[in-house]
């Protein structure tokens, strides 16, 4: 029954991920880089991501595309703008984590004798390398600025949301193998294993909303007396929340 579940679970997030591509290919995202954010979050969230896309992805999109001011009078709600800047986290590690559960899977990385701890390490590895490149990438839309600069304020933006993300990730998967299937084996070619790896991001999500409430509003506060709209792209509120860094 859990296998038949989880088997669910894990096409309807593939499903969903087809869906909104095809989605995408009409209401493409103003941010390029976004397209990929919605399509890998759609991977482990299924259809919590899909009415997230359609309450405020989509149409938000849809408003810039056809009317500007629209947009300005009807910006984003902070938590949406919060839930935007985990999510576009939450896609490196997402994509870091599948390659890199693969990879250990082929080939299997030990450390101290562990195998699960290198699996771990190639991950977070593997997802810093990801994400600053999907900041970089998003930074470098907006700003023509050198390639090392760049590098540097998306490493900044994204260190504490990503490693908060796999902390969440960590922590469940650690609760998968110490106490829900201790001496069982769940291998990575199972179904069942890619369904507890949907649930470890949601807590990913979970454990990184609050790092970019902070994030945020940390920018916030900093502000030369007004409020920044909520409704800015989250990757420059986060880059600039450190400049000092």
């Amino acid at each position: 029954m859990l296998n038949l579940i989880a088997a669910f679970f894990v096409c309807s997030g593939i499903g969903i991920a087809v869906w909104i591509i095809y989605d995408l290919s009409r209401h493409k995202q103003s941010m390029k880089i976004m397209n990929a954010v919605w399509v890998l979050s759609a991977l482990w969230g299924g259809y919590f991501v899909l009415w997230a896309y359609n309450k405020f992805g989509r149409e938000q999109i849809q408003m810039k595309m056809d009317d500007r001011s629209m947009m300005m009078e009807s910006p984003r709600s902070f938590w949406q703008s919060v839930s935007l800047s985990a999510f576009h986290c939450g896609a490196g590690c997402t994509l870091a984590d599948i390659l890199g559960e693969w990879i250990t899977y082929c080939i299997p990385v030990h450390i101290n004798g562990n195998l699960l701890l290198g699996s771990w390490v190639i991950d977070f590895i593997l997802a810093l390398i990801i994400g600053v490149y999907f900041q970089f990438y998003a930074i470098r839309e907006m700003e023509k600025i050198s390639v090392s600069q760049g590098l540097f304020r998306a490493f900044k933006a994204d260190f504490f949301s990503l490693t908060s993300w796999q902390i969440g990730m960590y922590g469940w998967m650690a609760v998968v193998y110490f106490i829900l299937f201790k001496g069982i084996s769940v291998e990575k070619d199972t179904w069942l294993f890619w369904f507890m790896m949907q649930i470890a991001m949601f807590f990913g999500f979970i454990c990184a909303y609050p790092m970019n409430i902070f994030l945020i509003k940390s920018r916030l506060t900093t502000s030369e007396g007004t409020p920044v709209s909520s409704n800015l792209d989250f990757t420059v509120t986060r880059s600039q929340v450190f400049p000092s860094l």
